[in-house]
């Protein structure tokens, strides 16, 4: 069965993208791929064309979700899954925009922006600087049903369910335990998205990093149970909710998936290490607010005029 691979980008709306732009080349440590005008293309320490597009808009929001697939076989294999589902959908083409690239976008069951990809001009080399973001590892979705997003999840693209919690679920398309966590609180907006860092210590420098720059960590840092993974989480600029990762597990088909009874702490913890403080208020407060762009799929070939 062809599915997707992982995540290869997310696309955001800011309403102030010099700062934006400032911020994410700056404490983040991404590096700009291209002059174009109205938006900017960010690259991480992988190898991918870019894992952050920025874009000039009314409001902050999340344009778009756009995940990797081997080649364009898989492409046509996955696009025929939704849209024998019933999805809004486009036909598999070429991408007018840095990159390139072969894919198709849609709109999930929830109204997200959703995107699949290959043959994207890809670097030659990772960029070799210690303190970059590798990729984005995963992303959190906040879902009023989780259901149909799982399905569209497992039958559409390809993922597994591999573990779930009280609130979370967990869903895996390669070695990284997670590349999607769904959660359900009745909105259909970005919980957070997340970084992979190289190792603990980049982790842990970024956080710094982030201090240092205004953007307080507002969790962390810790370790969760499902994935494995440390974290620290902050706020970036117009409140994105945003979090650095590092030693997330690795897993392969043999992994048991298992549920919420197997995820329980001891009263007052959150975390496995139990060192760290809860989430702050503000924390808690940012983590709905950022909606999606309902036809941010449709422009995913379509770039801004060159400057």
């Amino acid at each position: 069965m062809a599915r997707v691979t992982g995540i290869r980008s997310v696309a955001l709306d800011v309403t102030d993208l010099a700062t934006a732009q400032a911020f994410f080349t700056g404490p983040m440590g991404l590096e700009p791929v291209g002059p174009v005008k109205n938006a900017v293309f960010l690259r991480g320490a992988s190898r991918h064309h870019h894992i952050v597009e920025l874009r000039a808009g009314p409001r902050r929001a999340i344009r778009r979700v756009e995940f990797a697939a081997d080649d364009r076989p898989a492409i046509d294999a996955i696009h025929a899954r939704i849209a024998a589902s019933g999805l809004a959908c486009e036909t598999p083409r070429g991408l007018d925009r840095p990159g390139g690239g072969y894919g198709f976008g849609f709109s999930d069951p929830e109204g997200r922006s959703i995107a699949v990809t290959a043959e994207v001009a890809d670097h030659a080399a990772p960029l070799d600087h210690p303190d970059a973001p590798v990729k984005i590892t995963h992303v959190n979705l906040n879902s009023a049903n989780r259901d149909a997003t799982a399905r569209m999840l497992i039958e559409g693209l390809g993922f597994r369910l591999i573990d779930e919690t009280t609130v979370n679920r967990f869903f895996c398309c390669g070695r990284d335990h997670h590349s999607v966590v769904v959660g359900a609180n009745g909105l259909t907006t970005l919980n957070h998205i997340a970084f992979e860092m190289k190792n603990l210590d980049a982790m842990m420098r970024g956080g710094g990093r982030m201090r240092d720059a205004g953007h307080p960590v507002e969790w962390g840092p810790g370790r969760h149970g499902p994935g494995d993974n440390a974290f620290v989480y902050f706020i970036g600029p117009e409140d994105l909710p945003l979090e650095f990762t590092a030693e997330v597990l690795q897993i392969d088909e043999t992994y048991v998936p298992r549920g919420p009874d197997d995820w329980t702490w001891p009263p007052g913890r959150l975390d496995q290490w139990g060192v760290t403080d809860p989430p702050t208020k503000r924390w808690k407060s940012v983590q709905n607010l950022t909606a999606f762009v309902s036809d941010g799929w449709m422009c995913m070939g379509s770039v801004p005029t060159s400057s």
